[in-house]
């Protein structure tokens, strides 16, 4: 499968600045709407080292660990981000 312009310059963002969360939220969202689950879990757990306060990103990692089967690996997810939006971290890092 060609890579799409959306992918080549979030890969792009990336090598420049490896610390991009929002780079890797895109890519991971790109990556699940592919189907490419693995990638995605991938990109949105890189994302959650750098910046681990986003609410989004966990949610967004726990509906692909559902499509992968992983329940409860997506039930963790879930619970974090429930903590953190109950924390007061709903703000998603833009």
């Amino acid at each position: 499968m060609e890579e799409t312009d959306a992918m080549v310059n979030c890969n792009r963002a990336i090598s420049v600045n490896p610390f991009n969360v929002l780079e890797y939220r895109k890519r991971g969202t790109l990556n699940a709407d592919i189907g490419k689950y693995k990638e995605a879990i991938e990109d949105y757990s890189k994302a959650i080292e750098i910046y681990a306060s986003d609410v989004g990103l966990f949610f967004s990692r726990g509906t692909v660990k559902v499509n992968l089967g992983d329940i409860q690996g997506a039930k963790e997810d879930f619970k974090t981000a429930t903590i953190l939006n109950l924390s007061g971290s709903v703000n998603t890092f833009v």
